[in-house]
């Protein structure tokens, strides 16, 4: 926004009463090379898609090639020359178990938790394991984390948008996705559906939802797999610049220099504040002398007191938390 006139950005935004609208020609799409984690991994499975079954903590498709539980233990019985229980044979399978459910009557699971307060997993056999349409906060073996689920969080930006507080304040309209395309073999469209936007009450924004898989994924999740803690940034156009960063922090800065204003991101919040400021600033030279009588100045505001500007959209996001 900020290189608007160099960037020829006039293609894609336009200036109206203050603030920056995008034109319709701009839309955006969300790529998954797997289902988000929470509601959206949540449906029942059947023998023809046994390969697609998660692992409960760690969301990584059983092998289609693997062999059922209880084939396993009858063999390893037969081959130490113990007699088998009458309800265990060497040629029993899943399906035949009395005490097993069958493939055909369990569920994909998720490792998300469902959050305080809400209905809880009953975590019973079958599809009676989970409970679907509840919050969620993300899976992992650590600590237990506040942020909700991909799931979630997918359903609030097709509510509410996804440009958050300080976009809300720059922006005429909220930004939403168009649609989203998971792909992996291990899908469901009804769950995803229920997930995105079916289980809000107010259901009228819909999503197309795709699934695509002729087209593997490299880098997708696998379980001998560690995410590494390095990233890099990357930003485009004339003032184009890369950053690396170590579990955060750029790389190169120890924690005992972060006071240093070089060692800061161009992504922290320090730095978001002030480009927010200063997009504002922009905005409001455009604007006429009326309508600045009653506009609050944008200088020396924090990120959380800039946050709290954006009234419309905390608006919506309370009648979302609400609902």
């Amino acid at each position: 926004m900020k290189c608007s006139e160099k960037e020829n950005a006039s293609s894609y935004f336009a200036l109206e009463e203050g603030k920056v609208k995008m034109k319709v020609c701009l839309k955006f799409h969300l790529y998954s090379s797997y289902p988000p984690c929470g509601d959206a991994t949540i449906f029942p499975i059947s023998k023809h898609n046994s390969h697609n079954i998660l692992s409960e903590d760690v969301g990584t498709p059983v092998p289609e090639n693997s062999t059922p539980v209880i084939e396993k233990q009858a063999h390893k019985i037969s081959s130490n020359n113990i007699e088998a229980p009458h309800d265990i044979t060497q040629t029993e399978t899943l399906e035949q178990s009395p005490k097993k459910m069958k493939l055909s009557d369990d569920t994909n699971r998720t490792g998300a938790k469902c959050v305080e307060g809400a209905q809880m997993d009953p975590k019973r056999d079958g599809l009676e394991y989970h409970t679907v349409s509840v919050l969620r906060t993300k899976p992992g073996r650590g600590d237990r984390t506040l942020s909700l689920s991909c799931s979630d969080k997918i359903l609030k930006w097709n509510q509410i948008g996804m440009q958050g507080s300080l976009l809300s304040i720059i922006l005429s309209e909220p930004v939403t996705l168009s649609s989203v395309i998971i792909g992996s073999e291990c899908f469901n469209l009804e769950s995803c559906k229920r997930a995105f936007f079916t289980r809000y009450p107010d259901n009228n924004k819909h999503l197309e939802i795709h699934n695509y898989t002729q087209a593997e994924f490299v880098d997708q999740r696998h379980v001998d797999k560690v995410p590494c803690p390095d990233s890099s940034l990357f930003v485009a156009g004339s003032q184009s610049f890369r950053e690396a960063y170590v579990a955060g922090l750029r790389q190169g800065w120890s924690k005992k220099k972060l006071d240093n204003p070089k060692s800061w991101s161009s992504v922290c919040q320090r730095k978001l504040a002030n480009s927010t400021q200063d997009i504002m600033k922009m905005l409001q030279s455009n604007k006429t002398p009326d309508s600045l009588e009653d506009e609050t100045s944008c200088d020396n505001f924090t990120y959380g007191s800039l946050k709290q500007m954006a009234s419309d959209y905390n608006s919506s996001k309370a009648i979302f938390k609400v609902n």
